[in-house]
C-alpha cells in the first residue's frame, strides 16, 4: 500500500516579514542550513519506504516556486491549485478526493510546507506507526512532545492505547497562557504540529458528517477542475467552500481521533525567535547570513539579502532582517508585535 503525501503550501508567513511577502512565500525562503523548507519537506519525504509522489495543494501565486523545487529536487508531483485560500479543511477535502479517485482505500499523509524536523529517520518511525493506525479507520495526529512549556501551540490530550502504537485524543485545546502550558507539560500533554494521517475515505465521510459544505464544494471544484500538465486548477466552486481548518472541521468533532506521539525536534518556525533557535550560532550565540559584521553583538539573528550589507554593534537579544523589500529590527522578546507592524506599514 502506497503512503500519498499531500504538501498544504498556504499562508503569508507575515511574521517573518520582509524576507516572507506577498511575492516570496514562507516555505520557499532559505530559513535553515541554507535551505527552504519546501525542499527539506521534499527531502524528508523521500525518507518514507512507500512514499508516493507528492501532491501540493496551493494558490496560483506559489505554482511558479513549487515547479522550480520539484526541479531542483529531481521530483515528480502533482500540484492541485486552489481559486481562493479557503484554510486547510477544504484543501485537504480536494486532496482525499483527488487520492480516493485514483487510489481507493489507501492513506494519505498531510504535512506543512513549513515545518522543521531535522531528523528524518524518527520522522519516519512516527509515521510508520500513524500509517498502520490509520490503515485501520482512524484520523491520526502526530503529537509533538514538548521540550518545555509553549503558549505558543495548541495542545492534544492522549487517552487510551490504540491498536497500532498511537492513543486515543482525550481532547484538543488552544493555545494557553503560561500556567495553564505547564500544567498542560505536568498532564503529559502533547502539542498539535498539525500533520494528519488517514485514509482519504475516512476522512471524507468524517467531512460529510460534519462538514458537508466544505466536503461537497472540494468536490464540484474537482469534478470542475482544469489539467494542464502537472497542474490540477480546481473550478470556481471551491471559493463556496466556508474557510475553515481541519481541527475545527473535523478533528474537534470526529470519533475517530487518534495520537502518535512524536519523538523528533520540530518547529513551525513561526517567528524569526524559532529559527535561531534551530540555527547554527557563534560563540555569542549570534546567527548571521549575507553581507553582515557583527561587533559586540550576543544573542542576535541577522539575515541579510539582495545586496543589503548590515553592521551591528554592541547589541542584544534582536532579529535584524534586511533585504530589498524593507529592513526590521525587532527585540526577540518583542517579536508578536510584527504582524501589527507590517500591517500599519502596509496601509500607510
Amino acid at each position: 500500500m502506497a503512503l500519498h503525501p499531500v504538501i498544504l503550501c498556504g499562508g503569508s508567513g507575515v511574521r517573518l516579514w520582509p524576507l516572507s511577502n506577498a511575492r516570496r512565500s514562507k516555505p520557499f525562503i532559505p530559513l535553515v542550513d541554507g535551505q527552504s523548507t519546501f525542499a527539506q519537506t521534499l527531502a524528508r519525504l523521500a525518507a518514507i519506504d512507500g512514499a508516493a509522489a507528492p501532491i501540493v495543494v496551493a494558490g496560483p501565486a506559489h505554482v511558479e516556486a513549487i515547479e522550480a523545487e520539484f526541479a531542483a529536487a529531481g521530483v515528480e508531483g502533482v500540484i492541485i491549485v486552489e481559486p481562493v485560500g479557503r484554510d486547510s479543511a477544504p484543501a485537504m477535502a480536494a486532496a482525499a478526493h483527488y487520492i480516493q479517485d485514483r487510489h481507493p482505500g489507501e492513506v494519505a499523509l498531510f504535512l506543512a510546507a513549513d515545518h522543521h524536523i531535522p531528523d528524518p529517520k524518527a520522522y519516519a518511525a512516527t509515521v510508520a506507526i500513524a500509517v498502520a493506525q490509520a490503515a485501520l479507520g482512524s484520523i491520526v495526529t502526530l503529537g509533538v512532545r514538548p521540550s518545555g512549556p509553549s503558549t505558543a501551540y495548541g495542545y492534544i490530550a492522549p487517552g487510551a492505547p490504540l491498536e497500532a502504537g498511537a492513543y486515543r485524543v482525550e481532547g484538543f485545546a488552544e493555545k494557553p497562557d503560561e500556567a495553564t502550558a505547564q500544567a498542560y507539560l505536568d498532564q503529559g500533554r502533547l502539542w498539535n504540529g498539525g500533520m494528519f494521517i488517514v485514509r482519504p475515505d475516512v476522512l471524507i465521510a468524517e467531512l460529510q458528517a460534519h462538514a458537508p459544505a466544505i466536503n461537497q464544494a472540494a468536490r464540484a471544484a474537482l469534478d470542475g477542475a482544469q489539467t494542464l500538465g502537472r497542474q490540477v486548477r480546481l473550478g470556481e466552486a471551491f471559493a463556496g467552500a466556508p474557510k475553515l481548518s481541519i481541527d475545527y472541521a473535523v478533528m474537534e468533532h470526529t470519533a475517530l481521533a487518534a495520537v502518535a506521539p512524536a519523538d523528533f525536534a520540530w518547529s513551525d518556525l513561526g517567528a524569526w525567535d524559532a529559527v535561531l533557535a534551530v540555527s547554527r550560532r557563534d560563540e555569542a550565540g549570534n546567527n548571521a547570513e549575507g553581507a553582515v559584521v557583527l561587533t559586540g553583538a550576543e544573542n542576535c539573528l541577522v539575515r541579510a539579502e539582495g545586496g543589503v550589507k548590515v553592521v551591528a554593534v554592541g547589541v542584544r537579544n534582536l532579529a535584524i532582517i534586511a533585504g530589498p523589500d524593507g529592513v526590521m529590527v525587532c527585540d526577540l522578546d518583542a517579536l508578536d508585535q510584527i504582524k501589527d507592524a507590517v500591517g500599519r506599514l502596509q496601509d500607510s
